[in-house]
């Protein structure tokens, strides 16, 4: 069973590692900022998309996030690499 686990732990670190790696800012002037917070998860898409289409970012992502004014909800927060 451990192997098992371990195996898949291997597998998944293999895979995201080249999407990590080419997450990080382009130029060492950004700045990470959580730029909108407890939105929905297509706003903060579409959020996202919108501030890279515009060219207020290139890297950026949304993070799960859960309130505690509401038990059992969940929402998401955009982050991206700021100049």
């Amino acid at each position: 069973m451990r192997r098992a686990i371990t195996a898949l732990a291997l597998a998944a670190v293999s895979t995201l590692a080249p999407v990590l790696a080419m997450s990080t800012p382009a130029d060492a002037t950004s700045t990470l900022q959580v730029v909108y917070t407890s939105l929905p998860y297509d706003v903060c898409v579409s959020f996202g998309r919108s501030g890279q289409q515009n060219g207020r970012w290139q890297t950026w992502w949304c993070s799960t996030h859960y309130p505690q004014n509401y038990p059992g909800s969940t929402t998401y927060d955009l982050w991206a690499y700021v100049d």
